[in-house]
């Protein structure tokens, strides 16, 4: 009798711990720009893999064309230490250039590029930012209802940056429209790709963080942002973990070496 009520006595504090988000909390990944290096790509693979993450985001541009289904299963061949060890949610990248292919090889997705989810009690927006994102169209009309119904904190992740130092600039102009409607709501995190390189931006209490160094050629910033708070021109890969109210988040190049820790306050 005595060693039931103990077994109940552990099971009602562990129950306590993971409501209280003392427990429980997993290991979250994002990477992107894989494409023509493969050698690199490996790498990033396995470094992320030792973090053994519960879930991981692509910023999009897994491969060079996205036009033939060998380039995916050389995605999927290099990407399996990963992905056997947790579901990998991609972003579309402008290299994925045949979407019908895209959506075939992630079947979980559900026939939509742009989708949420939510994890450790954090709602992720995947964003198509190949596709109409502008005011009025649907894809914004669904961010715009993601973001309304909601009162999780949220972060969104999508390939083409809001902001950027790097060699393609603000080219979609996203920072006209966007930063607006995530001042507004829960948002308190955007992560993209595009540029190989990692950079981390501020602007309205939002960090905004682009990494794109999974295995593209690395390039250097061609501009200074007003909003840029560290350029590094490296491979890289972000590991985030939920810690009640905040959110760690630790950028590392190759071998593990720290490109810098923030922690997104979550509240």
């Amino acid at each position: 009798m005595l060693r039931f009520l103990r077994h109940i006595s552990i099971l009602i504090t562990l129950t306590i711990l993971l409501s209280l988000g003392y427990l429980g909390a997993e290991t979250m990944a994002i990477y992107g720009d894989t494409r023509t290096n493969s050698e690199i790509h490996s790498q990033v693979v396995l470094e992320i893999a030792g973090w053994k993450p519960g879930i991981a985001f692509h910023s999009g541009d897994l491969s060079q064309r996205g036009q033939t289904q060998a380039e995916y299963d050389r995605w999927k061949s290099i990407s399996a230490p990963l992905s056997e060890l947790c579901r990998i949610y991609p972003a579309k990248g402008n290299h994925e250039r045949d979407r019908e292919l895209f959506l075939a090889n992630f079947p979980y997705l559900n026939g939509s590029s742009w989708y949420s989810l939510e994890q450790d009690s954090i709602k992720f927006v995947v964003l198509d930012s190949t596709e109409d994102l502008s005011p009025g169209s649907p894809q914004y009309q669904y961010l715009a209802l993601q973001l309304a119904q909601t009162g999780l904190p949220i972060v969104i992740i999508m390939h083409h940056p809001v902001f950027s130092s790097g060699e393609h600039g603000d080219e979609l102009s996203l920072g006209l429209f966007l930063p607006g409607l995530f001042e507004d709501s829960r948002v308190k995190l955007v992560i993209s790709g595009h540029e190989h390189s990692y950079e981390r931006l501020e602007y309205g209490g939002i960090s905004y963080l682009v990494s794109g160094g999974g295995g593209a050629p690395l390039r250097d910033a061609t501009t200074e942002h007003p909003y840029s708070k560290i350029f590094v021109k490296k491979h890289n890969y972000i590991i985030a973990q939920r810690d009640k109210d905040e959110l760690s988040i630790s950028v590392y190049s190759l071998g593990r070496e720290l490109i810098e820790s923030i922690t997104i306050d979550l509240r």
